[in-house]
């Protein structure tokens, strides 16, 4: 076990504030996790337009149990860099948050992140709060860096109690 912040401390060891991620590269990261994590049917740019909301997730894919049937979907949704309290970019989120559970069941969304955005998901109330309140409501949350290493949160408290690695 290790505690969170020491993890994602360790997965940004040598990178420069300036280094964040593009889309593509957490998007190649996000298949590698769901490679790693024995999800299956990735796709790109899939169309979610069963709610009121019409949208495009970039990337996505589905977990089965053992006997065929979907356990799961991710729908994920990439923001390479948190840094500020960015309130449109969490309206839009909560909104495809609230859409995906209504209209989609076994569906959750998946925000897809640079690791650099750890700090300031933590450390920046409104943006935790924003974070935690989506979270509590289904939310999940991907940590990528540059070297295919992930974290993966399922609970806002999770991202501060230790980890198994």
């Amino acid at each position: 076990m290790v505690n969170a912040r020491t993890y994602l401390a360790r997965m940004n060891n040598n990178r420069k504030k300036e280094s964040w991620q593009s889309e593509h590269e957490l998007l190649k990261g996000a298949e590698e996790y769901f490679k790693v994590n024995e999800y299956s049917s990735i796709e790109y740019n899939k169309k979610f337009d069963e709610g009121s909301l019409s949208f495009y997730s970039p990337i996505s894919a589905c977990k089965r149990s053992g006997n065929d049937e979907f356990d799961h979907v991710l729908a994920g949704v990439t923001r390479a860099k948190i840094t500020d309290s960015d309130l449109r970019f969490f309206g839009y989120l909560e909104s495809i948050l609230y859409d995906l559970m209504d209209n989609y069941e076994y569906t959750k969304l998946m925000l897809i992140t640079d690791s650099l955005s750890y700090l300031p998901i933590i450390n920046r109330d409104e943006v935790s709060v924003a974070i935690e309140n989506m979270m509590e409501d289904g939310l999940n949350v991907l940590f990528l860096n540059q070297r295919f290493s992930y974290a993966f949160f399922e609970k806002f408290g999770d991202m501060t109690k230790p980890i198994p690695v």
